[in-house]
């Protein structure tokens, strides 16, 4: 009885009488959050901190922990689940851990079998990006989950395959299409392209040193004009 109040009150749109409701139902979100209808299902806490928000139609399932921290965004139809058996017996494992000014946009798969971590003023931009922490280790004949780590003032681009055990390093871009593998450290900062994808050399430019959580200027590039606030 209790999954299906909760799953109710995740339907519910965006109010404070809603974030009172989950407070009561035993997430912490925070009286300025924004969180819209989603389908959640089976996950044990969610937290939102002051400004953070949740877009509508995500599905969110048997997870242990979504934690999105201080104005941070998720936005719509992505599908962000756990395998139940990870959530039983992975003390740090069936978990989403979004952190400040971190921004995942729309239609996205995150499998967080093992965990995944988006660092402070990341993005997992564009579409249809998938992220697979757990698999088949076919040396042991054993299903096995790995954690994925994005580092701080990271850029992940469209219909990316990120596997388990990857570690993007902080102020770095993933490029659109790559497929990330896991490694045994963690590279050094800058372009990561390819399948697989390999370090392709040093990014910089005023992406990595913003002070808000997306990019709302535009620029056009038939008149060299760029407009403020376009977004």
């Amino acid at each position: 009885m209790r999954t299906l109040v909760v799953a109710f009150a995740w339907i519910l749109p965006a109010s404070q009488t809603k974030n009172r409701l989950l407070r009561r139902l035993g997430h912490s979100v925070h009286p300025s959050a924004i969180a819209r209808s989603n389908f959640v299902l089976k996950v044990t806490r969610i937290t939102m901190g002051p400004g953070s928000r949740i877009g509508r139609w995500n599905v969110i399932k048997d997870l242990r922990l979504v934690s999105i921290g201080e104005r941070s965004s998720v936005g719509r139809l992505n599908v962000i689940s756990s395998h139940p058996v990870y959530k039983r017996l992975y003390p740090d494992g069936a978990s989403l851990v979004v952190k400040s000014n971190a921004f995942i946009t729309s239609r996205h798969q995150l499998d967080c079998s093992g965990s995944i971590t988006l660092g402070s003023f990341s993005t997992i931009a564009g579409h249809e990006t998938k992220i697979l922490t757990h698999s088949i280790d076919v040396r042991e004949d054993v299903q096995v989950a790995h954690p994925v780590v994005i580092g701080d003032r990271s850029f992940v681009g469209a219909r990316c395959l990120i596997l388990g055990g990857a570690s993007l390093p902080d102020r770095s871009v993933l490029a659109a299409g790559s497929v990330f593998a896991r490694s045994k450290s963690v590279g050094e900062p800058g372009l990561y392209a390819g399948v697989p994808a390999r370090f392709r050399g040093p990014v910089e430019g005023k992406w990595f040193s913003r002070a808000t959580t997306g990019t709302s200027r535009v620029f056009i590039p038939t008149t060299g004009t760029t407009i403020e606030d376009a977004l």
